[in-house]
């Protein structure tokens, strides 16, 4: 009988999140509390209890204004947990942040912001409506787990979106059946 597939979605910002998701269970894993060792024994162990599995890692580029010690870091974190996947043999799929957005997004989750911009048109101030994506993606799974605890800890007291995106994440590469 086949095992029952397991989706890993994986934020991978320095504060970044594996969620693991199989049947109703979900599982997080905060990388920023662990080393590189502790994060090989996490996927050794996920990978020994489930042999049906199927992984999203955010595919995240250099970002626009960033500084290159954070954009280091940034592509380090992602390489390093490519590399973890595959001693693992644990099968991923690259996804840009759009992607899995526009799947789990409709548009009664949308927050928008309104920022400062100088108007190619007159060269004037003035006001542009964006997408807070934070927030939209916290919308989105108070929508989709309405029971789930999206805090970092009982104790915090503001959602982590670091954990709301690795959620996400596992939950795209379900809809998707990856």
């Amino acid at each position: 009988m086949e095992q029952e597939k397991t989706f890993i979605g994986i934020d991978v910002g320095s504060k970044g999140v594996i969620a693991v998701q199989y049947g109703s269970t979900k599982e997080f894993y905060y990388i920023s509390s662990m080393d590189c060792y502790m994060l090989a024994d996490t996927f050794a162990e996920i990978r020994a209890q489930h042999e049906n599995i199927s992984c999203v890692i955010e595919d995240v580029h250099a970002l626009f204004n960033s500084a290159a010690k954070a954009t280091f870091s940034f592509g380090e974190n992602k390489g390093m947990l490519i590399g973890l996947l595959c001693a693992n043999k644990i099968p991923f799929v690259l996804v840009q942040p759009k992607e899995w957005q526009k799947e789990l997004w409709i548009n009664a989750d949308y927050v928008f912001d309104y920022k400062q911009v100088k108007s190619k048109r007159t060269g004037e101030m003035e006001n542009k409506k964006v997408v807070n994506t934070k927030k939209t993606s916290i919308n989105a799974a108070k929508r989709l787990f309405p029971s789930l605890d999206l805090r970092k800890t009982t104790k915090c007291k503001n959602i982590d979106d670091n954990k709301v995106d690795a959620l996400l994440m596992s939950e795209y590469a379900r809809r998707k059946n990856l």
